[in-house]
Formats: structure tokens, sequence, C-alpha cells
């Protein structure tokens, strides 16, 4: 036996409260059982010179909350706590959400992979999480969950780790905060470990809360739902970020597409990809500048200022509009259904990749361009082309799972075939079969969905939406999400409402449930910016932007047919959220003035950064939190995102 599982296992704790035998139930020698069948013990271990007792107090009958109060016997210069629960269990599957789902052995990313490093087991802190220093594991017969409470400040900060070893699984709370055995600071670079230095002098005292939950297991990785519901639980509207008037929103995202992203370059009329900053001024990309879908949202855009004509009469935002549309639509399709996603292959003479996620997309915003270029006076019967090519070149191309594959170059040959960003093609395939009644779409749709939600399910996480990355991640999962409510609206079967709660599940282990705490001079605290509501984006990206916007309406659905009402709490505090920071044209930050509409992409809430390799957090330097690109897809998500409400609206007042 190691001496490390001989600390655990030898360590016994003070008198604890006495609670009923049935539910959750902590014995006076730290064992935990559930329903009388044992789940596992605790145990800390601390600094010498420091004592501990244990607090325990159940939350309800599936829940116990724990708090370890440490105080100093005598003047000790680094005080440390490390707070453990052990599973006592092998574990088979388990997850630091938005950090590590079993370990992140998906992708080709260089992303912190398994949970030790040359032995040593990886430490994060709480402010990677979504819950605060959440861990979950899967047992035997069990799925136990653990996390903590929002520190009051850096001296209250903490890390989690998660410890599996052959026989057991332990989660850890370790005070103060640290990160090691190495830093993850930036994509796929890392650097010295760090830890804060904390003294304590004779008779001052700390506590550091765990929370614990336990529940039998459940198939497809749905028991980690217990605990998001009760860390959902502790959020309230007043924690969310303040309300924005919606006709403001969308006046300000139009102005920025207006006046600011309009890009005219030989025969391109269209949107420039996003505003970038050079030295003391912004200018329009200089690469890699015009897109269809992902980060560049031509088409989208386009259909937001179609909206914007129909709603105000502007005739600038129709001209505008019809332009790029009619752009993209001369120069682009291709003969086999592939549509150019990149105009810069184009313009350059590049030769063009395409992906499934700037297809689906395409596809999707065309058959609405093609509706609401109607209601504008124009007939577009090539919009419908464009996206009904898209559906029978991946219908054709699509295997014997249901795979459509992730991209292809221009004359149909395959580049990469698995990966959750292929599910992108899944939502206009239901959209062509609305449209057109040809059973054909709806049977690929079905094996489509089959194989993709059949993924998330048997492994816990979706892979590759984020097109600049190779690993595990949240974008891909709305694919499922839209496709499971319209099955479920086309079908009627309830499975297909039940995967998309489960789905969502998965995407709230993205969703940050908590404002996270910062010093003094912060600039998350000079903008009042609040992570409540914002999602981490993937495990090799460990910052925070505003994708989840994108299903709002999805939540509000899901709200509505399921009846639980978290989903549109949730929703709600995603739309304040990705309403953050928007400039009105006065709006300084980091030394620079941002035209009217723009909203940077990138949110750092935790110790990791693009680009350098930054400094340690401990060494008295305040990052910047708060980047400066100012990228066209959040302004086009939201202004996506009020047509889907208000053509929602206006179906329910029909009713």
């Amino acid at each position: 036996m190691t001496a490390r599982k001989i600390i655990y296992l030898a360590l016994l704790l003070p008198a604890l409260l006495s609670c009923s035998r049935s539910g959750l139930h902590c014995s006076r020698d730290g064992r935990v059982s559930l329903d009388g069948e044992d789940v596992g013990w605790l145990g800390a271990v601390c600094a010498p010179g420091i004592v501990y007792d244990l607090e325990v107090s159940r939350e309800d009958a599936s829940c116990l909350r724990l708090e370890w109060n440490f105080k100093a016997e005598e003047d000790v210069d680094s005080a440390w706590v490390k707070a453990a629960f052990v599973h006592g269990s092998p574990v088979s599957w388990w997850m630091i959400p938005s950090v590590s789902y079993n370990g992140n052995h998906w992708g080709r990313g260089l992303e912190p992979k398994g949970a030790e490093e040359n032995g040593l087991f990886r430490t994060w802190s709480y402010l990677r999480t979504p819950v605060p220093g959440a861990v979950y594991s899967e047992g035997r017969d069990f799925a136990v969950a653990s996390w903590g409470d929002v520190p009051e400040g850096e001296g209250n900060a903490y890390s989690c780790s998660a410890e599996p070893c052959d026989s057991i699984f332990r989660h850890c709370l370790l005070w103060p905060e640290q990160e090691q055995p190495s830093y993850y600071v930036s994509r796929d670079r890392y650097a010295e470990p760090w830890a804060r230095c904390i003294s304590m002098k004779k008779g001052e005292s700390h506590s550091l809360v765990m929370y614990l939950c336990v529940s039998p297991l459940e198939k497809n990785h749905a028991a980690y739902r217990h605990f998001l519901d009760r860390a959902w639980a502790k959020t309230a509207p007043e924690d969310y970020a303040p309300e924005v008037d919606r006709e403001e929103i969308r006046k300000l995202g139009v102005r920025y597409f207006k006046e600011s992203l309009w890009a005219e370059e030989d025969c391109f009329r269209g949107f420039s990809i996003g505003l970038q900053r050079y030295g003391d001024h912004f200018e329009q990309r200089h690469r890699n500048r015009y897109e269809s879908g992902w980060c560049g949202q031509n088409i989208s855009i386009s259909n937001s200022l179609l909206t914007d004509y129909l709603h105000c009469g502007d005739s600038s935002s129709l001209e505008k509009a019809m332009a790029c549309l009619d752009c993209w639509a001369e120069h682009c399709p291709l003969e086999n259904g592939l549509f150019i996603t990149h105009f810069d292959s184009i313009l350059y003479g590049k030769e063009p990749l395409m992906d499934a996620c700037n297809l689906g997309t395409t596809a999707m915003n065309y058959f609405e361009a093609y509706d609401l270029a109607r209601k504008c006076g124009f007939e577009r019967e090539n919009y419908l082309d464009i996206a009904y090519g898209i559906c029978d070149f991946a219908l054709a191309h699509q295997d014997g799972r249901g795979c459509y594959a992730r991209g292809w170059k221009a004359d149909g040959t395959m580049i990469v075939r698995d990966g959750t960003v292929g599910c992108f093609l899944l939502y206009p395939m239901l959209k062509a079969y609305e449209l057109s009644g040809k059973e054909e779409y709806l049977q690929s749709a079905l094996k489509a969905y089959d194989h993709y939600a059949g993924e998330l399910m048997r492994d816990g996480y979706t892979t590759a939406g984020a097109l600049d990355t190779w690993c595990i991640d949240k974008e891909s999962a709305i694919t499922i999400l839209r496709a499971a409510l319209g099955l479920y609206r086309i079908c009627g079967d309830r499975r297909y409402l039940d995967e998309a709660v489960l789905c969502s599940y998965y995407l709230s282990t993205w969703l940050w449930h908590y404002n996270a705490v910062y010093p003094e001079g912060d600039q998350m605290r000079q903008y009042d910016f609040h992570t409540l509501g914002m999602t981490s984006v993937s495990v090799q990206h460990h910052h925070l932007d505003h994708y989840a916007c994108l299903w709002v309406p999805e939540w509000y659905e899901l709200s509505r047919l399921s009846g639980d009402p978290q989903w549109a709490q949730k929703a709600d505090a995603i739309w304040r959220a990705s309403c953050q920071m928007i400039s009105d044209g006065s709006l300084s930050v980091n030394s620079l003035t941002r035209p009217a509409g723009s909203q940077n992409e990138a949110y750092f809430q935790c110790h990791w950064q693009f680009g350098n390799v930054f400094s340690s957090p401990v060494d008295g330097h305040l990052p910047t939190r708060i980047n400066d690109w100012l990228v066209a897809w959040p302004g086009a998500f939201r202004l996506e995102t009020l047509r889907r409400l208000e053509q929602a609206e206006k179906k329910k007042k029909k009713k």
C-alpha cells in the first residue's frame, strides 16, 4: 500500500454530526453511506502546526455540507490544507467540468491529458471550473460530486484535484490556491507551477467548505445532473448581469455590421470577420477576412439586416444584405453541392477547404434568407438551391454509421470523418425535410442523430466544434440539442425530449453558475463583469465567451416542453451575460475606444491567456482579462437569437 493511501486510510475525524441512516449519512469515523451502503470516507492533511475539526450538516437526503475549520497552534509560515472525500470504488468515468472529461484523451491538442503529470496529480484553481472546484466521479454503484463555495477573496481562494487510483478516487479541495505540477497558461503552452503562500499566526483560523452530492449511478453519465441542479439552485436573478433593452441591442448590432464590418474588395461584397487592434487603432483583420459562417457569419448578418429593413425600413440595410447574399450565391456554390465558405480562397487563389460547421450554418441561413428576401420583394430560388445542395452532398456522403464527416476539399474529397462537428449538417437536413417533405432527408437526419447523440451519451462529451481546436468542447453539442428538439416536434417521441435534457446538462457543465470574485483594480471589477451565464470554450481554451447565446431559444423551448423552469432561468442568465461589454461608441477598454456595437470575444476568468506565457498569478501582476478581438460572431449570434425569439413570440400570439 502506498504512503499516500495510508495517510487517507489512517486519518480519523473528530465527532461528527449524527444523522438518520436513510439518505446520505456521515458516521463518527468519517465513513459516508447512502441508504446504508458505503460510498467512501473523509480525510484531511495539513501543514505542521495546524489542527482541524469538521462540521457536517445535511443539505438534503443526498447532499452534505462539510466545513473543515483549521486553527494554527503555533505561528505557521506557509499554511496549507488538503481536504478530501475518498470514493471507495474503482472509477470508470470522471470529470472536472470544462477542464477534463475522463482525462481529455480525445483529440490532437496539447491540453492537459489525464489526472497526473510525472507522477503528481494536477491541481486546478476553482476559477477554471463552472461550479467552483467541482469534481465528479462514477464508481461501481454511485456517482459522487464535490465542489466548494465562491471564496470572498484571494486569501480564501482554493484549488481542486481529481485523483483516480486503482481502487479509489479522491475528490480534493486544496487551500491556498495553487496550480501544479505545471501551469497550463495558454493554448498548448505551460509555465512553472505556482502556489499562494499564506502565513497563519498562532490562534488564527480558517475554514474550507466542500459540498458532497451522492446518487445512484445512472446510464449515459446522467447522474451529474443532481449536483448541477443544486449548484444552479444557489443562483438568483439579482446575480445575473444587468438587463439591456432588446431594441437597443438590435440597433447597436446593425450599426456595427454596416459601419465597421462592411467590406468591398474586388468582386467581394460583404462583411469582415472582425476588427483587430493594430497599435493605437482598430482595423478590419488583414488575413482570413471573409467567412460565410462560424466567426465571420456573413449570411446570418445579412439576414439580420433584412430583418432590420422589415422592422424599420432602412434601405441601406436592404442594399447591403442583398449585395452580400448575392455575392456569395454567385461565386461560391460548386457543382457537387458544396459551397466555398471562405471567400479569401476566391480572392487570393487558395485551395478551398470546407468544414461541416460553416456548411451547416450556411445552409440554415440560406433557407432563412430565401424567406426573408421574399418578404422584402426579392425572389431568390438560388438561395434554396444552395441550401438543398449542401444537404444533398451531405446525404450522399453520409457513412453507414450516420456520420457526415468534418470537412472536404472542393472536389468532394473528405478531409476528416470523425468528430461531432459533422453534426452541424443535421439540423439543416431536418429543415430540408420540413420544407420539401422528402423522406430521405428525415431518414438521413435520424441516422445522423443516433450516431452523434449516441457518441455523447456513450463518451460523455462532444468534440471539435471550435474549428481552431482539436479537442473536447461544447460548441457542437448545440447541434444535438437542436436536432433532439426538432425530432421531438416531428416525431413526438418522448425519447428526443429526454435526450434534449441530457444534452442540456452536458452544456451546463460549461456554463458558469457563479460570479467569480476578483481583487481591486482587476478588469472584471472595473467593468462589473458577471461570469454567471458565460461559457468556457473547450478543454484546450480555458476562457469564457458568449457562444451560449445561440442556444437561448432552445432552452426557453425546453423549459416549456419539460416543465422545468431552470432552463428558462439559465437562458435568462445567458442572454443577459451575452449583452455585457457592447460598446455604445464611447466604451474604452485597454486604453482604446471601441466602435458602436462592437464586443470582444474572450474573457480570461482564470489563470490562462492567449499568446505568450504570462507571469505567475502570485507575482502581483494584474492580468488583462478582456481581449481586443472585436469579432463578428457574438453580434451575429445575438441578432439571430433575437430573430428567433421574436418568431417564437409571434407563433405564441397566433395560438
